[in-house]
């Protein structure tokens, strides 16, 4: 069995609007979503899935413009979060010794959210592999796609919403899986 599991994250930041665009590492991106499959990649199948809510530490308000994009709603996030050291621990047991893939950059976000609360960043040694480096072999353009439209480009067709991070993955890993079984 080639498992892998594939991760994506919602987060939010201060100030964060339609125009204000994606942030920069310098903003304060607070994950507010963490979520993952544990993917068969021979078979093509999911084996199980993690979704856990955070409680972002610098915005109490969840902005209205992540609200509109993800889909997730402050009663959700107030009812179900947790604190995100915890969440990253139930994360790290999830994953077990598994390769870790991603659309772009979770590895920097995640990394970044460990700083705001003093802890060590368990993926240090262990980059996460970026699927947006395998578009151009693929034949596709990597502003043309998220995380959460590449079932599209794979000719898939999916329900859920897209900006919410399980649905990302899962778009993630069949699009990823149809493109390398094309390639064999």
């Amino acid at each position: 069995m080639n498992k892998r599991v594939y991760l994506d994250l919602e987060y939010c930041y201060p100030g964060m609007t339609r125009q204000t665009g994606r942030p920069g590492e310098n903003d304060l991106r607070q994950v507010v979503q963490i979520a993952a499959i544990c993917y068969d990649h021979s078979a093509g199948k999911e084996l199980s899935s993690f979704n856990v809510f955070t409680s972002p530490p610098y915005t109490k308000e969840l902005p209205n413009f992540f609200i509109e994009l993800t889909g997730i709603t402050q009663e959700q996030v107030d009812e179900k979060a947790i604190i995100f050291p915890v969440a990253l621990e139930k994360f790290v047991k999830f994953c077990a010794d598994v390769s870790i893939y991603t659309f772009d950059k979770d590895w920097y976000v995640l990394r970044q959210n460990c700083g705001y609360y003093d802890i060590d960043f368990p993926f240090e040694k262990a980059p996460f592999i970026r699927i947006q480096k395998s578009l151009k072999k693929w034949g596709l353009t990597q502003s043309e796609y998220s995380s959460g439209t590449l079932y599209k480009a794979a000719g898939l067709k999916m329900d859920g919403h897209v900006h919410n991070a399980l649905h990302d993955v899962r778009s993630m890993a069949a699009a990823t899986y149809h493109f390398e079984q094309a390639q064999m």
